[in-house]
C-alpha cells in the first residue's frame, strides 16, 4: 500500500474523505481548460456474496481536462459495505500526480440485500462518480458438495428464514468435498467467524457444516445459542436424524429434521424470554 506523507496527504482511511492540495495531472497540456476527471471503470458490480465476505476492486482515475488546484474524494455510503483502502501513483516516481489507481473493498453486511455505494472524486469543481452495487445471496444454504436437490433447498431455507423472523437467530448450511487438511474443528469456527453468523449484540448464530469426502459433520453456535444447544442435544440431534439419513444419502431429509429441532428450541427459548421479561 501507498502512503502519503503530511505534505501530500492522502485520505484518512476510517472517514474515506479528505482535501488534498498539490495534485496535478501528468501532462501540462490544456492550462486554461476546465480539469476533466475520468476513471477508466465508473460501475462495478458483485452478485451473490455470501453474508460477511469481503470482494476487492481498482480503476484509475486521470485528468484529461485542465490543471486543478483542489483534489477531493469522498464515499456515499449509507449502508457502510465501501472502505478505500489505498491510493497508487502510476508513476511511483510522481507522487502526488494523477493518474492514480484508487483501491477499495466491499463489504456484505446480511443476506438477502442489495447494496449501493459511491466513490466520488472531485477536481476542484468537476467531478467522476464510481457506482458499485453489491447482493448477497437470497439463500443461506451454501451447497458446494452438490448433495441437496432443490426441493430440499428451498425447504431448509424455508425453515431457516421462519427462524430469523421469529427469533433474529441465523442460521448456515454449508456442504464442502474436502476440509483440505484443516481440522473440522478450526474450519467450521473460522467460517462461522469470518461470514459473521448471528446477530452481532446477541451472538445468536448457527452453522452446519458437512464434509462429504471424509464424512464428517459439525455445528458450531454463537455464544448466545451455546447453553441452549449444549453438547448432549446436539450429540443427540446427530444420532437420530442425521447419523442414519446420511448413511442412506437422504442428505435433505437429516439437515432438515436437525435444524427443525434446533428451531423449535430456539423458538420456544424466545417466549419463555418474553414472558419472563
Amino acid at each position: 500500500m501507498t502512503e502519503m506523507d503530511e505534505k501530500n496527504n492522502y485520505p484518512d482511511k476510517k472517514s474515506g474523505k479528505k482535501s488534498t492540495q498539490g495534485f496535478y495531472q501528468v501532462s501540462s497540456g490544456a492550462e486554461k481548460t476546465r480539469p476533466m476527471p475520468v476513471a477508466e471503470h465508473t460501475y462495478f458490480v458483485f452478485n451473490d456474496l455470501k453474508k460477511g465476505q469481503i470482494r476487492r476492486g481498482n480503476f484509475i482515475i486521470r485528468n484529461i481536462g485542465g490543471l486543478f488546484k483542489d483534489y477531493e474524494l469522498s464515499t456515499s455510503d449509507p449502508d457502510s459495505i465501501l472502505t478505500v483502502t489505498s491510493f497508487s501513483p502510476l508513476d511511483k516516481n510522481q507522487v502526488g500526480k494523477l493518474p492514480l489507481e484508487i483501491f477499495f473493498e466491499v463489504f456484505a453486511p446480511e443476506w438477502s440485500k442489495q447494496y449501493s455505494a459511491e466513490i466520488i472524486i472531485r477536481l476542484d469543481d468537476e467531478y467522476e462518480k464510481i457506482t458499485i452495487d453489491l447482493d448477497t445471496q437470497t439463500k443461506p444454504v451454501n451447497d458446494f458438495a452438490g448433495i441437496f436437490n432443490l426441493p430440499e433447498i428451498k425447504k431448509i431455507n424455508s425453515l431457516i428464514k421462519k427462524l430469523e423472523q421469529k427469533t433474529g437467530a441465523e442460521i448456515a448450511v454449508v456442504t464442502i468435498d474436502s476440509l483440505e487438511g484443516i481440522s473440522i474443528e478450526e474450519y467450521t469456527n473460522s467460517l462461522f467467524n469470518d461470514w459473521g453468523i448471528g446477530k452481532e449484540d446477541r451472538q445468536n448464530g448457527l452453522l452446519l457444516l458437512i464434509c462429504t469426502n471424509e464424512n464428517k459433520y459439525r455445528i458450531e453456535a454463537g455464544l448466545g445459542l451455546e447453553d441452549l444447544l449444549d453438547p448432549g442435544f446436539i450429540n443427540g440431534l446427530f444420532e437420530k436424524h442425521i447419523i442414519p439419513n446420511f448413511r442412506v444419502k437422504k442428505f435433505g431429509p437429516g439437515v432438515y429434521k436437525t435444524l427443525e429441532a434446533i428451531s423449535a428450541r430456539i423458538i420456544a427459548d424466545n417466549k419463555n424470554t418474553k414472558i419472563s421479561g
